[in-house]
């Protein structure tokens, strides 16, 4: 079966970015989005370490802390990289600037003349260099700043960003199905995702896992059934309620293809949903695939061994 998809992602089009520096030289990174399992503790640093050009271990990230965090629209619609990573972006951007006109002090040099790389301020031509965090310690003292310059190299800004990004696959599914029983086994599962430039391309493979499994899950096993009768739920526990396990898995063959897009200053695509928008369709189309020599063009989802069971045997009559 094969199934292709192009989701629109966004969000709410609004994020909370601040780059604090701290007085035991670390750098904190407050973020108005939450992670629930996407590995934001990873890639916000990695995001920021490449434009301040210090190393990963300096930064930390400081989430879901209404003590610390002003604001924030959390997590959903696929939207952390793109909001909150944009607006680390223009944080960074805001920190380099102000950093470059206290070290144009420091190094007796004019601010065109200063160009910042790896995380130091020179003077092309010269010896004269600064790093940045000697910056932000000299930042604190008010005799090192341009006129009209508060304390800190602190930054925060609230970005906004009302454009979609447009994450896009094609997935495969191959499946056999037991006629006696109606018992679906996956065989294997190959997607051919891109979700731009990515920032950490294992985390996002495991965004996919995590999507592609929830897909099977919605395609195969979850339902929530109710007594004709009474209106009792049936499926109101594990017990009941099936989820697909790792023993109901095949290998995953993904291939990530990074196309960035323009609609943000990193190049990225949403890849929070993705794996779940395809899988439920690529799964049903290999099931009727499977069952069309039987005259069988439908099922609905969950496919469960009782409804392919019931599908055969209807078509036998």
């Amino acid at each position: 079966g094969v199934g292709c998809f192009l989701e629109t992602a966004r969000g709410t089009p609004n994020e909370f970015a601040e780059i604090r520096f701290d007085p035991d030289g670390r750098i904190s990174l407050i973020l108005g989005t939450q992670s629930n399992g996407q590995g934001h503790e990873t890639s916000y640093p990695q995001i920021a370490a490449s434009l301040l050009g210090l190393p990963l271990e300096r930064f930390r990230l400081v989430q879901a802390d209404t003590r610390v965090v002003q604001r924030g629209a959390g997590h959903g619609g696929a939207r952390s990289m793109h909001q909150g990573g944009s607006a680390l972006v223009k944080a960074a951007e805001i920190v380099i600037e102000k950093g470059r006109r206290i070290a144009a002090g420091l190094l007796q040099a004019d601010n065109t003349e200063i160009v910042f790389a790896e995380g130091r301020f020179t003077v092309p031509g010269s010896e004269r260099e600064i790093d940045l965090p000697a910056v932000a310690r000299a930042a604190a003292d008010a005799a090192n700043l341009p006129e009209g310059m508060a304390p800190g190299l602190d930054s925060s800004v609230y970005n906004m960003l009302d454009v979609f990004t447009f994450p896009n696959g094609c997935h495969i599914a191959e499946v056999e199905i037991d006629p006696e029983t109606g018992f679906v086994t996956l065989q294997s599962y190959t997607a051919v995702d891109d979700y731009g430039r990515l920032i950490n391309p294992l985390l996002t493979t495991g965004q996919v896992h995590g999507g592609v499994v929830q897909g099977i899950g919605q395609a195969l096993f979850e339902h929530t059934a109710y007594d004709p009768g009474s209106g009792q739920l049936l499926s109101g526990s594990l017990m009941d309620y099936a989820l697909p396990r790792a023993d109901d898995l095949p290998p995953f063959d993904i291939t990530l293809a990074e196309m960035p897009t323009s609609a943000n200053p990193l190049g990225v695509k949403g890849s929070g949903q993705a794996g779940c928008i395809a899988a439920p369709q690529t799964i049903i189309n290999a099931i009727v695939d499977a069952l069309a020599p039987l005259g069988i063009d439908h099922i609905d989802m969950p496919a469960t061994p009782e409804r392919v069971w019931r599908a055969i045997h209807a078509a036998r009559r």
